[in-house]
């Protein structure tokens, strides 16, 4: 097949792609994940090539009633199977939208060759995190399903079936909500493919059957490329810890950036990063802990000094988390219970948003009283060794252990960017935002391998996404740099490249089973990666946000966006089902939160003590 307008594909893609950038048990009709010793003891049979022998036939023939005919006398030739392995690791927004638009792609089902991959999707936690909704998950404006919603329900339903993959929940039906155009593209690409022209659209009974999608939960622990295999420890199962190997035929990394605190001496023990369910819930227990320390502090009339919260990191994350805090704590300007110090080691916050929501974030950070700390840099986190002022209060006890200073360095204004002054400033909760950073562990995960990377750990990639050396590795989102000058760490990125990464697994597979021949003239094409940018949104605060689209033709900002934020979030979901709860559940407690802060949202004074005092609901402790 031979296909010249790869532009127009990664275009019309992308159009659809629209986002910003940024534990329960599993529902009881969610199927179970795989143990990986079963996909190790069956994983000669993901990589075999296997031909319909005739007794086969006979077998099959005798068993509906066929007993007379006789299967070496047909005439027709029995079509080749194959059964290639792909392994996806990671399953953050470039891994599920991987996984599942691989099973609507157009593979090979004709009279001389049949693939039907096999396609597993490994990751170390049980639920995909919609990143940009994990605050409103942590302050209960959203709820564990809409931010998080586990593997197994995403994945239910992920094959394709005899109807052609049209059915409620398999096939085409389910190709990621993000990517609403590639249901239309896969049609485009049939009518060119010499293999399946129109069998597709016309005969479904061509369609390929393809398994469901197979999720193990699962630790990497590394990657042998010669041998094309994955090591994993499994995890959240009875053999929890037990060490295995999954072969691959084509294996797409999608593992997201490293953040690492181990770098910086102290930050693993104090700060808290934010970006997991497990993370979220431990930040909204320790707002909790924080709002009675403040109730506490008020009612002893201790000393009039300001708490301090310090968040690490001046992107999307950063900027956002730190204005809705300011909300949550009513840590305004004229506060005079807590401020909140965003700090950044670049030269400007938002370095990557567009103008006009740079302008939107800077100028509420400034109506906020944030302070804002630019070309900073954390060079160490120390222990707090202040006096306690409200000593024997077990809310004080736990919030204390994780008091700190944080020892701060500026950089001067020179094309070195010498480090300046160093200076101190205390902190009764830190925040970490910041992006990846060079782990001391050199050989843990993906960098356990011979695959080549920057400084960052980042896998070096061609355009087309996959390995120079190794053709049949891709490497997608915040782990790869396809590049000279890397990509924003947005989830709209890892979106357009999952779409490409999925059509170019497609290709090299095809290209290998059915080699170029007088029938088959033409190889698939893989398609370049080119990133366009479709806008971005931010939440602002509690009721704020700003959208910027079209190169600034669209621009809106305050809670009409904020509403339109929460509406478009649903729509780019990786499922219809996912989307229509976070649309409902999004909107009734938007709503809700809406009504409360009318009528509850009062100022906190000394007569109020004990009373509603800050937004924000009570952490529930189960």
């Amino acid at each position: 097949m031979k296909f010249s307008t790869s532009s127009y594909l990664v275009g019309a893609v992308a159009a659809a792609s629209f986002s910003t950038c940024s534990q329960g048990a599993a529902e009881a009709f969610a199927p179970s994940s795989h143990d990986l010793s079963s996909l190790h003891s069956t994983r000669n049979s993901h990589r075999s090539t296997r031909s319909v022998s005739a007794r086969k036939l006979a077998e099959n023939n005798f068993i509906s009633g066929r007993q007379n005919e006789n299967p070496l006398s047909s005439s027709a030739t029995m079509p080749t199977i194959f059964e290639p392995h792909i392994v996806i690791l990671g399953g953050g927004f470039g891994g599920i939208n991987t996984a599942l638009s691989l099973p609507s792609l157009p593979w090979a089902n004709n009279d001389d060759c049949i693939i039907r991959p096999k396609i597993t999707l490994i990751d170390k936690s049980e639920r995909f995190v919609f990143l940009p909704l994990l605050y409103e998950l942590c302050v209960e404006d959203a709820s564990l399903e809409e931010v998080a919603p586990t593997f197994a329900s995403l994945l239910e339903g992920s094959g394709t079936s005899r109807d052609g993959g049209n059915n409620e929940r398999g096939g085409l039906s389910l190709l990621p909500r993000g990517l609403p155009v590639l249901t239309d593209l896969m049609r485009s690409f049939q009518t060119l493919s010499s293999r399946n022209d129109e069998e597709l659209g016309k005969d479904k009974e061509k369609q390929v059957e393809i398994e469901e999608v197979t999720f193990v939960r699962g630790q990497v622990e590394g990657i042998d490329v010669n041998n094309q295999q994955v090591v994993v420890s499994t995890l959240g199962e009875r053999k929890e810890g037990e060490i295995n190997t999954i072969d691959y035929d084509a294996l797409v990394i999608s593992t997201g950036g490293e953040i690492s605190l181990d770098a910086i001496p102290g930050a693993s023990k104090y700060a808290l990063p934010f970006y997991t369910v497990d993370q979220c819930f431990e930040l909204k227990r320790r707002l909790s802990l924080f709002d009675n320390y403040l109730d506490e502090k008020m009612k002893k009339a201790t000393d009039a000094s300001k708490e301090s919260v310090v968040v690490v990191g001046g992107g999307y994350s950063g900027v956002e988390l730190a204005l809705n805090l300011v909300d949550r704590l009513n840590a305004s300007s004229q506060s005079k219970d807590v401020e909140v110090t965003l700090v950044h080691r670049g030269k400007q916050v938002l370095q990557y948003a567009t103008e006009h929501n740079r302008k939107s974030g800077l100028d509420r950070l400034k109506g906020a009283g944030v302070n804002v700390m630019t070309s900073t840099s954390v060079e160490e986190v120390l222990p707090w060794e202040g006096e306690d002022r409200i000593s024997g209060s077990l809310t004080s006890n736990a919030l204390n252990k994780k008091k700190c200073i944080v020892k701060l360095s500026s950089s001067t204004e020179t094309e070195t960017n010498e480090k300046g002054e160093t200076f101190s400033i205390p902190a009764t909760l830190l925040l970490w935002t910041a992006g990846a950073t060079p782990t001391s562990e050199k050989n843990t995960g993906i960098r356990n391998s011979i695959l080549p990377r920057d400084v960052m750990g980042r896998i070096l990639t061609s355009p087309t996404l996959n390995v120079k050396e190794h053709p049949n590795i891709f490497a997608i989102g915040d782990c790869s740099r396809p590049k000279k000058v890397p990509y924003a760490a947005t989830a709209q990125v890892a979106m357009q490249q999952a779409t490409v990464a999925s059509w170019n697994v497609y290709a090299t597979l095809t290209n290998k089973y059915i080699p170029t021949s007088s029938n088959h003239p033409n190889p698939v094409e893989l398609l370049p990666f080119n990133f366009i940018n479709l806008g971005e949104m931010m939440t602002l605060g509690s009721n704020d946000a700003t959208i910027s689209s079209l190169n600034g033709l669209v621009e809106i900002g305050g809670p009409a966006a904020s509403w339109l934020r929460r509406w478009i979030y649903a729509v780019r979901m990786p499922t219809a089902r996912q989307g229509l709860t976070a649309a409902l559940d999004g909107t009734g407690r938007k709503m809700a939160r809406s009504l409360v802060d009318r009528g509850l949202n009062r100022k906190y004074d000394s007569s109020t003590v004990g009373e509603t005092k800050r937004r924000g609901k009570p952490v529930d402790w189960k």
